[in-house]
């Protein structure tokens, strides 16, 4: 990345000659509790000629489509050119990295020719490529933000309607004019989050009439994972204003909380999540303070208006205003140094700053090293257009963290066990309630408070009661017993004139209980109780706790935040229990824009099900059931022209490895023996981030998973001898059969390409309808097919979809791989969970406890069979795995007739994606049936301990970051159990193993057993990245875990080198070693006829074969 700039304040900008080619701008500088950060700014228009001169992109189609952004004013988000042609102008539309565009044509020919350009360019997946079917526009509702049409007839306005996001413009040409369309912005839809409790008065209730359950995906968003789950949350806050979204977080690796924080405020298209803009924060709160602990600061440091997006850019700095669209700094207000929370009210900013310090700088190892001066407070006032501070309050008492509040008119804070009121224009005091000359707080509050304004009354919290006051006068209007939350304030939330609180009211949920928890909703004028309603103990799972965050709402859902994401409808009866998704610890989600927007967590719970990444959720997509008939009239098989025309190789290749982890088993053990003494044989440089490859026939074949380029390369030479431009992203290495190659990928396809000449066989539609969303800033399917094809017999079996609760769930094949034709198929969705409101609920006492787990009536008789820990129905997508005879969807089991089974079974899965290189500490692989029901805690407190045991529970199975397997022994490389975090450090160890007998009971990974027995555990010297057992060699690909001060990323990025182990088998002691000038990508190793291949980091292929010189040994 670019070159590292001056210190101390200095500004040095840069180019960046990159992959992308589209001219990002990094400025370093030095915060004062950091080191040197880079900004990574995506500058716009100026960089056509950039453009021109990187990609070959002529002057005709840049001057077009700087053209068409300039009239249509459109500065970012997903670019839609309909009738594309041969593809150039396309590629052009992405004017910097802001854009991600889509070209459609009818005709096949064109779409071929589009593609191959779009790849020539380098742009492949950045610019995709496809056909248009029928005048139907392939994307979800509300996704585009620049529709260009070539002609009328080939789409209708409706259509166009339909897939333009709220603000989006449709560009058509008509005739020899291009008229100009911006589509209104629905008053059903509240685009206004624009504060942490969504605006300055605190009431966290979107105005929005479409939020709804999460039932389809709208967007899915980097990161997968936050750091770690006993730290600091990475997710600080997220706002959003007029179709963008913006949020603060950590993005360093999980694999190692030793690493420092790299904090970025990113901006994303609000409607399609393709990423505007990032900036680094200079230095911003320690990313190791522990959890539940707050500061109770982070969410509050972050507001947006239309225009201007408002936040400190280093811990204790003053706030910036940015702007929303370039994320360019318009202005400073250097009287806020020290800023703690931030409100807008029209233009006046409302700022509390701390003295000498913020309050949450004195979680950071700096400050918390010398003695900690008294914190005093005060709150300023600042004119935005000016930037003249109009006045300045200093309290007697303490304002109270999370307080901070404003109507149109006045300010209001809770000060000690009391609050005041200032005048909005003046700043003068025109009320004290209660006792506001309260002595300073000691230590940093997580927030355990919370203040509303609303139609003229203040709801505060003092203790544990909820008091109303008269916002005109002070006067208390009315007191009673306050809800309490699970280290968050107390929800309170206002629709309409009722009070709604006590919505996550148990601290500590466990039974049992006196009685069941009803949500109680109060006269906003009186205090009297209104509503007393007892859905939420059907509607939310018992044990364990609420999560810690503030409940959310829209004016009809109530947002709760128990298992997952609980909906109460106090409208009607669509409540919904969601234990598959869940938001970001210390923040919670956000309805908005009519979606439901889920940051990441770091969260163990429901391994068979829960979602990770930043996910945006649709509860309705009227385009669904449209695309569904049309995918139904159609015929989901496309023949190629090499159709029939494959002939099987002359001989089986017997010392291959034709698939993802070498057989369907995943057993990661080679059919070959790979020597001690290694050379290189050849290396070949592709580019992009690759899959591991596959070995096979004579042939090496693996993709760039981002720009869903599949290469074929020849085995002995490397040369490359053809590649394939496919619809989407392919994540996972293809699968090479019978001369044929076999692959998935995100369009929701099945390619078939001969081996010879990586012609088309056939191409396989999987995915029920022709539908495209954003995932991690590429087009994809709503229901993406892995790119590893499993073949079972002689019949090739994949899945299309991301869970088994989203878009009507998950769809399973069985196909002929010589002719495509269906063999087996299967439909799996999770059924809903339904509920009415009714008195006459089972007893508490019907309960079974299970230390902080719970099974009530609703794990027996609902659908989802949801304890606190696991849910039995459901499931995850993953690549596909077999134990010899029967196919595997994560950690459910199906026969070869695709027909689910009732009892699980021993096979490989990960408890969240074998294809998940993160290394978050709560992410394993594990050898075991996936049985994870009624065990006392989320599995992985029992996973990480010291033994592997808590009380009567123990895991029974093998476990590990990754493993290699056969019928004797498995091989694996795990973290040291005594580290409830990933901290760089590695063990390699062996256990005994059993084969995987069809007819062994189904028993729960989880069991009353002794401790494992290892029969060794050794210190492995390097961060391990892929694993093959082969012969009596363990091959481990490794990466060094060094944390350099002047460049502390560059080992976890892959800029420090790697190499390959040769261990022995049977104790695991080094061998031999091998150095790489880029490490291995995640699992990207494969062995075959003696030699090893490595897919790395960088791009490049390397093969790895017998060194047969005189005494050659590694080094």
């Amino acid at each position: 990345m670019g070159r590292r700039g001056e210190a101390s304040g200095q500004e040095a900008f840069v180019r960046h000659g990159g992959r992308s080619c589209c001219g990002w701008r990094y400025r370093v500088n030095i915060g004062r509790f950091g080191c040197g950060k880079v900004m990574i700014m995506f500058s716009g228009i100026p960089l056509l000629c950039s453009l021109v001169l990187t990609l070959g992109i002529s002057t005709e189609d840049a001057d077009a489509a700087r053209q068409i952004v300039q009239a249509t004013g459109v500065r970012g988000g997903l670019v839609v050119h309909v009738g594309c042609g041969d593809g150039r102008l396309t590629a052009a539309l992405r004017v910097d990295d802001g854009y991600l565009v889509h070209g459609l044509d009818a005709d096949p020919a064109n779409v071929d020719v589009a593609r191959q350009h779009v790849a020539q360019m380098d742009l492949a997946g950045l610019v995709a490529i496809d056909r248009l079917l029928s005048g139907h526009l392939p994307h979800v509702d509300n996704l585009v933000q620049l529709l260009i049409v070539e002609d009328t007839s080939l789409v209708s306005a409706e259509e166009m309607n339909r897939v333009l996001a709220p603000g989006g413009v449709a560009y058509v040409k008509s005739d020899t004019a291009w008229i100009k369309t911006t589509k209104p912005w629905p008053d059903t839809i509240d685009g206004q989050w624009t504060h942490y409790l969504r605006g300055p008065d605190n009431n966290a209730v979107a105005r929005d009439e479409v939020v709804g359950p999460p039932r389809h995906i709208q967007w899915l968003a980097a990161p997968r994972w936050t750091r770690n789950h006993h730290t600091l949350n990475s997710v600080s806050s997220s706002v959003t204003a007029d179709g963008r979204l913006f949020y603060i977080a950590d993005e360093s690796s999980p694999a190692n909380i030793h690493l420092p924080a790299r904090w970025m405020v990113t901006a994303r298209d609000a409607f399609s999540g393709v990423t505007l803009w990032k900036r680094p924060m200079l230095s911003w709160i320690d990313h190791q303070h522990r959890f539940r602990s707050g500061p109770a600061q982070a969410p509050r440091l972050l507001v947006v208006s239309s225009d201007r997006l408002y936040l400190p850019l280093e811990l204790g700095g003053p706030v910036s205003a940015l702007d929303t669209a370039t994320g360019e700094v318009v202005a400073r207000y250097p009287e806020t140094v020290n800023a703690e929370e931030i409100i807008l009210v029209g233009d006046v900013l409302l700022v509390l700053v701390g003295t000498p310090e913020a309050e949450h700088a004195f979680v950071h190892p700096v400050p918390r090293k010398a003695p900690r001066p008294r914190n005093q407070k005060a709150l300023i006032a600042v004119d935005t257009v000016t930037g003249q501070t109009l006045w300045r309050w200093s309290p007697e008492g303490h304002p109270v963290p999370k307080t901070l509040a404003a109507d149109g008119t006045r300010v209001y804070v809770a000060v000690g066990r009391g609050a005041a009121c200032l005048d909005l224009g003046s700043g003068e005091l025109q009320w004290r309630y209660g006792q506001t000359a309260s002595e300073v707080r000691g230590g940093i509050n997580f927030g355990e408070n919370t203040l509303v304004v609303s139609q003229g009354v203040v709801l505060f919290t003092v203790g544990r009661e909820l008091l109303a006051v008269c916002a005109d006068e002070g006067t208390e209007l009315w007191r009673r017993e306050a809800g309490s939350g699970f280290h968050a304030p107390p929800d309170v939330l206002v629709i309409d004139d009722l009070v709604w609180h006590k919505v996550d009211y148990y601290a500590d949920s466990n039974p049992p209980v006196a009685t069941h928890p009803k949500i109680e909703a109060l006269d906003l004028r009186t205090g009297e109780v209104r509503v007393s309603d007892p859905i939420a103990d059907q509607v939310k799972s018992a044990g364990h706790h609420y999560r810690c965050y503030r409940a959310k709402a829209t004016q009809r859902f109530l947002i709760a935040g128990k298992r997952g994401v609980e909906m109460i409808d106090m409208v009607g009866e669509q409540h919904s229990r969601n234990n598959w998704v869940r938001g970001a610890c210390q923040y919670g989600v956000l309805p908005a824009n009519g979606l439901l927007y889920v940051p990441p967590h770091s969260c163990g719970c429901y391994m068979e099900t829960m979602l990770h990444g930043y996910w945006a959720f649709a509860a309705e997509q009227t385009a669904m059931a449209d695309a569904k008939v049309r995918a139904a009239e159609g015929s989901a098989l496309e023949e190629g022209p090499a159709y029939g025309q494959v002939s099987p190789p002359e001989l089986a290749s017997v010392e291959a490895w034709p698939t993802y982890r070498g057989d369907p088993v995943r057993r990661g053990v080679a059919d070959t023996v790979v020597p001690v003494e290694l050379q290189q044989a050849w290396q070949t440089h592709l580019g992009g981030r690759l899959t591991q490859p596959v070995v096979a026939e004579g042939w090496v074949v693996l993709a760039d998973v981002d720009s869903g380029i599949v290469y074929g390369l020849d085995e002995t030479s490397g040369q490359v001898r053809w590649r394939h431009v496919a619809g989407g992203r392919v994540d996972s290495p293809p699968t090479i059969h019978q001369g044929m190659v076999l692959f998935g990928s995100a369009d929701g396809r099945v390619t078939n390409l001969r081996l010879s000449d990586g012609q088309l066989v056939w191409r396989f539609l999987a995915a029920p309808a022709d539908l495209r969303i954003v995932a991690l800033d590429r087009l994809e399917s709503p229901w993406p097919v892995h790119g590893s094809v499993m073949i079972l017999d002689d019949i090739a079996y994949f899945s299309a979809g991301r869970s088994s609760w989203l878009d009507e769930g998950i769809f399973l094949y069985g196909l002929d791989p010589v002719t495509g034709r269906v063999i087996h198929s299967s439909h799996y969705q999770s059924r809903h969970p339904e509920f009415t409101r009714k008195e006459d609920l089972p007893e508490q006492r019907d309960h079974e406890r299970f230390e902080q787990n719970v099974a009530d009536f609703k794990t027996l008789e609902h659908p989802d069979h949801s304890d606190a820990f696991s849910m039995a129905a459901g499931s995850i997508s993953d690549v596909l795995v077999s134990d010899g005879r029967d196919v595997f969807l994560h950690h459910r089991r199906f026969n070869a007739a695709l027909e689910k089974q009732p009892e699980l079974s021993r096979h490989l899965f990960s408890t969240s994606s074998l294809l998940d290189d993160a290394e978050n500490h709560r992410s394993h692989w594990v050898l075991g049936t996936g049985d994870f029901s009624r065990i006392p805690v989320a599995y992985s407190w029992i996973v990480n301990s010291r033994d592997g045991r808590r009380g009567q529970a123990t895991i029974s199975v093998p476990t590990g970051l990754m493993m290699a397997f056969d019928d004797q022994a498995v091989w694996g490389i795990q973290r040291p159990e005594a580290h409830q975090a990933s901290v760089g450090e590695y063990l390699l160890f062996k256990m005994a193993n059993r084969p995987l007998a069809t007819d062994e009971p189904s028993l729960p990974d989880f069991r009353p057993e002794p401790p494992r027995d290892y029969l060794y555990r050794v210190a492995l010297p390097a961060r391990g990245r892929a694993l093959i057992q082969s012969g009596e060699h363990l091959l481990i690909a490794v990466m060094p875990t060094d944390i350099p001060d002047d460049d502390p990323h560059a080992a976890y990025e892959g800029r420090l080198g790697g190499a390959v182990l040769v261990c022995a088998e049977r104790d695991g002691q080094v061998l031999a070693q091998y150095p790489l000038d880029s490490p291995a990508v995640w699992d990207g190793m494969a062995a075959a006829n003696g030699r090893l291949y490595i897919a790395t980091v960088e791009g490049t292929v390397v093969c790895l074969a017998h060194d047969d010189r005189n005494g050659s040994s590694g080094q």
